[in-house]
């Protein structure tokens, strides 16, 4: 009867395999941070999106600049809240400017004008540091919805 025995080592091998797992461990660690990393600024980035989209459609809604940039930091403070994304600075929410492209001859904000809105959130990574990306991500959307023609204000 045979055993099932290892083969025989030469004098070389031993620690082999401990010394693999000291190289490669971690740059499978750090790999593993980094999809942690791009999962979480993709994840926040789309929530800015959303943000901005819902901020410009408030925005359009409203009859005057002033209305229009209040209601869009309400939408955007609401959608950025909801989404459990914490911007730094601002108590949390995020950076909402609000700008009127009216038609060539009109006003700003009226009628067949474009609303512009630029939803700016600084999201924190100082928990990922040690990978080198920094301290903080500055995501920055924008969006443009159109004012109604056809409404009055």
């Amino acid at each position: 009867m045979t055993s099932l025995r290892s083969p025989p080592r030469g004098p070389g091998d031993r620690g082999l395999i401990t010394t693999e797992m000291v190289i490669v461990l971690p740059i499978l660690v750090s790999f593993l941070f980094l999809l942690v990393l791009a999962g979480r600024l993709t994840d926040a980035r789309s929530d800015v999106v959303g943000a901005a989209n819902d901020a410009a459609r408030a925005a359009s809604l409203q009859s005057n600049l002033d209305a229009a940039q209040e209601q869009a930091q309400a939408a955007a403070n609401d959608t950025v809240a909801h989404e459990r994304l914490h911007c730094l600075g601002n108590d949390g929410a995020p950076t909402v400017v609000v700008d009127a492209i009216g038609p060539p001859g009109a006003p700003g904000f009226g009628r067949g004008a474009t609303v512009h809105v630029t939803v700016t959130c600084p999201v924190n990574t100082s928990d990922l540091n040690f990978l080198g990306v920094g301290a903080t991500v500055t995501l920055r959307e924008e969006a443009w919805e159109p004012i109604d023609p056809y409404r009055s204000l």
